[in-house]
């Protein structure tokens, strides 16, 4: 078949394709949203930010972030001692007396700051059921004041995983 055929069989079959069964063609006036008048976002009402937490909130943000504190406390008084005797155990045997006294030190360490790990996990719980509360209608909303404190434990929580992760490289455990 010749080139120039099977083209205009193309053309004239995307021409049938632009007629209607009425033989009337779509108008080419403008449809009303392509007016002069720019379309605008529909208006929400702002959502009411809690300028504090309730008392309710507030009590158990301020009991966990106290465990929290006691926790990192107990955790920072042992850290120097856990790294000297990584230090110490660095290279030794697996099974040494240092290699074990490294590995003691670093479980207390780990130990001593479980009550900071759980109180992060309870804060998240906390904040996890009001935010499913705030997703249902519940106001005012606290979520915004609830998140710093949150991310302070959480950031605090990632340092020790991360220090305690170096230590126990160091020794190799």
């Amino acid at each position: 078949m010749n080139r120039s055929f099977v083209f205009s069989l193309i053309f004239v079959a995307m021409l049938g394709g632009c007629n209607t069964s009425e033989g009337q063609f779509p108008s080419l006036s403008r449809r009303p949203f392509e007016g002069g008048t720019p379309i605008q976002a529909p208006v929400v009402a702002p959502v009411p930010v809690a300028s504090s937490l309730p008392s309710s909130f507030a009590g158990q943000v301020d009991a966990l972030q106290a465990r929290h504190n006691k926790a990192a406390g107990a955790y920072a008084a042992l850290l120097p001692g856990a790294r000297n005797v990584a230090s110490a155990a660095r290279g030794t045997a697996q099974g040494s007396e240092a290699w074990v006294n490294a590995h003691v030190v670093i479980s207390r360490l780990d130990h001593a700051r479980a009550d900071s790990v759980a109180a992060l996990a309870e804060f998240d719980n906390l904040v996890a059921k009001r935010f499913d509360a705030e997703e249902k209608g519940a106001f005012p909303l606290i979520i915004p004041l609830l998140t710093p404190a949150q991310a302070d434990m959480a950031a605090s929580v990632a340092s020790q995983n991360a220090e305690i992760e170096r230590l126990s490289l160091i020794v190799g455990l």
